[in-house]
């Protein structure tokens, strides 16, 4: 009877915990599903569109501190999220967001930056200007950190691909697996492309062994991958630190393509000048000659 009872109990006080989860605006987490918006769900089942125009977003969250920012399909905490629109808050208004005592604010300071993907290239998220915010809880760890899409999971590998991602933290590159991770807990669930590069619940639980230990950073993060399979390339879609250099690499060519196809450099105007100088000076000479004769 006592057996029955406190299995009676166990059974309601998880009830009650997973109740509050499910009311209140906390972040989710790997034990908690995420509640796809409808037009979440409109995504996943739209047809792929190989020369469309698709979005991929920062995801990020930190124990203790509940510093966030969830899927952008999330009904509660993503585009027009209920739980951000009670608070008078905007999924996509450029900040990560933080939850303490159940209150959703904005992290004031941060600069979060998305991704516009137009054609094939290489793109990245990120956040800037976070003043310290991640590092003055010492038990906080950085939990996940990922990108949410909405190309739809049924274009994954066919045609979409994506490869080459990179991870740096103040502007540092850190050591991460060469394979990207699509955690099937969420994809499975909404449908949609989403991939991690950090996910701390997922290595516990064994689906992502090869999860880095990343050291938390003090100002910046930025996820830097590439997209293939598109119907055409995106010429802007370049590595962060790179235009300059194609700038560069561009004017140099041209420069070149100009003196080979007839055009005078700047040297060769210097020679001929000189030449004409020096002409002019022997023709004065001469004639000065004459006169004195």
């Amino acid at each position: 009877m006592r057996k029955s009872i406190q299995k009676l109990i166990a059974v309601a006080s998880a009830s009650v915990m997973a109740l509050a989860l499910a009311v209140t605006g906390v972040p989710t987490s790997v034990s908690a599903a995420t509640e796809v918006s409808d037009a979440g769900k409109a995504a996943a089942k739209a047809e792929f569109d190989p020369a469309g125009t698709y979005h991929a977003y920062l995801g990020l969250q930190q124990t203790e501190t509940w510093i966030y920012r969830d899927e952008w399909y999330s009904a509660t905490l993503g585009l027009n999220g209920t739980s951000l629109e009670e608070a008078g808050l905007k999924y996509d208004q450029g900040t990560l967001f933080k939850s303490e005592n159940n209150v959703n604010s904005a992290l004031e300071g941060t600069k979060v930056t998305d991704a516009e993907i137009t054609g094939n290239g290489v793109y990245c998220v990120s956040v800037e200007g976070l003043n310290g915010a991640l590092t003055e809880n010492a038990d906080a760890v950085l939990a996940m950190l990922y990108v949410s899409t909405d190309i739809p999971m049924s274009a994954k590998d066919n045609p979409i691909t994506i490869s080459d991602w990179k991870l740096k933290l103040d502007g540092n590159t850190q050591t991460i697996p060469e394979q990207v991770f699509f955690p099937a807990e969420y994809t499975d669930d909404s449908g949609l492309l989403r991939f991690d590069v950090v996910n701390t619940y997922q290595k516990d639980q064994g689906a992502y062994a090869d999860c880095p230990s990343v050291v938390t950073p003090n100002d910046s993060i930025q996820i830097i991958f590439t997209v293939s399979g598109m119907t055409n390339d995106n010429p802007d879609a370049v590595e962060p630190g790179t235009e300059k250099a194609s700038s560069s690499s561009d004017a140099a060519s041209s420069s070149s393509s100009s003196e080979s196809d007839g055009g005078i450099s700047t040297g060769a105007v210097v020679a001929i000048v000189v030449v004409v100088v020096i002409v002019i000076a022997a023709i004065v000479v001469v004639v000065t000659k004459k006169k004195k004769d």
